[in-house]
């Protein structure tokens, strides 16, 4: 049998044994570690300390970015809200224009119609530069001048007649930029080449129509000839000597 000694240190053996597993244990059950290295700036910029710290880790967790979009801007159509704003706002991306400090390209003419009302109106494009002011020049004459704001597209151009020349040039700080001209041409020059083209087409039509109808009573007209010929050879009373 054991002594009173042996069954003391086997007790404390098994205790020992015991408390050892328990603070084992539950380390295991913890969920694993990462390393994350965080770097630390100060105010100048160059003295960089780095730690290292323990973070958990986070499966499933993933990162997204956003795709970059164009703003919906049409330099042709007339625009309240400048593309900056647009920007802001929605977060999209501008078309790159120059600065103000930029003496402004050229903006694009795109077309002189008249209304229903009569009025000659003058529609252009703005160019990629910023602008402040558009200026519509009619040349001749007095040569009339019109100023308007930087987000127009469009002008009436009072006065204007057939042949004279209308120009849009742009404004900013630095500077005026070079003329988009364009001449005014009569609506009715259209109309009544329109016109000429449709009355010519069925002019000719008609001629071609009356060609193929007399070449087809003609080549009828043959054939009948050729077929009483032929019904006269076969006639046995018919002869070509004359009678004595």
């Amino acid at each position: 049998m054991l002594s009173g000694s042996q069954v003391t240190f086997l007790l404390l053996l098994y205790l020992s044994e015991w408390v050892r597993a328990a603070s084992v244990g539950p380390s295991l059950l913890q969920p694993p570690m990462r390393r994350v290295r965080i770097i630390e700036v100060g105010d100048d910029y160059d003295d960089a300390s780095a730690v290292t710290t323990l973070a958990p880790r986070s499966p499933g967790a993933t990162t997204t970015s956003a795709i970059p979009r164009i703003c919906d801007y049409d330099p042709c159509v007339v625009q309240m809200t400048p593309c900056s704003e647009i920007s802001a706002q929605t977060g999209c991306l501008c078309r790159g224009v120059t600065g103000g400090e930029v003496r402004p390209e050229a903006p694009k003419l795109r077309e002189i119609k008249v209304e229903h009302s009569g009025q000659v109106v003058v529609h252009w494009c703005a160019p990629r530069s910023t602008v402040m002011h558009y200026k519509v020049t009619l040349k001749g004459g007095e040569g009339q001048e019109q100023i308007f704001e930087e987000y127009l597209r469009n002008s009436v151009v009072a006065g204007m007649k057939v042949g004279e020349t209308v120009c849009v040039s742009a404004m900013n700080e630095a500077g005026v930029s070079e003329e988009s001209c364009a001449q005014y041409e009569s609506p009715m020059t259209d109309h009544y080449g329109l016109s000429a083209g449709i009355i010519a087409g069925g002019v000719g039509f008609l001629v071609l129509i009356t060609l193929l109808a007399v070449l087809l009573w003609r080549r009828r007209s043959c054939r009948k000839a050729n077929m009483s010929e032929a019904a006269g050879l076969g006639n046995p009373s018919y002869t070509n000597d004359a009678v004595l």
